[in-house]
């Protein structure tokens, strides 16, 4: 069970490691820079940017601890030749 304190650890880290939120019901998150993610009590919210009809641009999304399985760093892109 991942924890709230945990979180902000992984968040906190310094260098920070861009990671990936799996949850209960298959979804995942990524978390590419600590600014995308905060812990409030039970709940993670995670910012997400792309686009949204009539240019509403950024959001986040609530996200109950409880339904975190796992959290697994964010795999590198391979090295264009």
């Amino acid at each position: 069970m991942i924890s709230a304190p945990e979180l902000r650890e992984h968040l906190a880290a310094k260098p920070f490691k861009p990671f990936r939120i799996y949850l209960s019901d298959g979804s995942k998150h990524d978390v590419p820079h600590p600014e995308f993610a905060w812990v409030f009590g039970n709940s993670l919210y995670v910012g997400k940017t792309g686009d949204l009809p009539f240019g509403l641009g950024d959001f986040a999304r609530q996200i109950s601890i409880l339904h975190i399985t796992r959290l697994e760093p964010i795999p590198r892109r391979a090295a264009k030749k």
